[in-house]
């Protein structure tokens, strides 16, 4: 399968003059950032895109919260991006941040990848 489009962010190549491209895994990561930055809503045209995942910056930082980033990250990754399989997600605090920690495989590669992923 090969997966192929616009970079993120967008960019122009500055010597071509056209829209930069990524393939491959850079694309599959590029995807998974995206759904994971998206909330719900945001999008005209497909209301129910993304994972909402910042909208629980503000909670509080107990058990649960982590708990929960993790199943909405799980379940908007399964929806949108079909090609991956979420292996551990993790939520860590790291100077003062939530992190969501990702593992995951690309359904055309054996190798596992690992996302860090700052909420909000």
């Amino acid at each position: 399968m090969d997966v192929r489009g616009a970079a993120y962010p967008f960019q122009i190549d500055p010597v071509t003059g056209r829209v930069e491209w990524s393939e491959g895994s850079e694309k599959i990561a590029e995807n998974v950032r995206i759904i994971l930055a998206t909330r719900r809503g945001e999008r005209p045209m497909n209301r129910d895109f993304g994972a909402s995942v910042q909208e629980l910056v503000h909670e509080p930082n107990d058990g649960g919260l982590g708990r929960l980033i993790v199943k909405m990250a799980r379940e908007a990754l399964m929806q949108f991006e079909p090609r991956i399989v979420v292996l551990d997600a993790a939520v860590q605090q790291r100077h003062g941040e939530l992190v969501l920690e990702l593992r995951y495989i690309h359904s055309d590669r054996p190798q596992a990848d690992l996302m860090v992923i700052p909420i909000g």
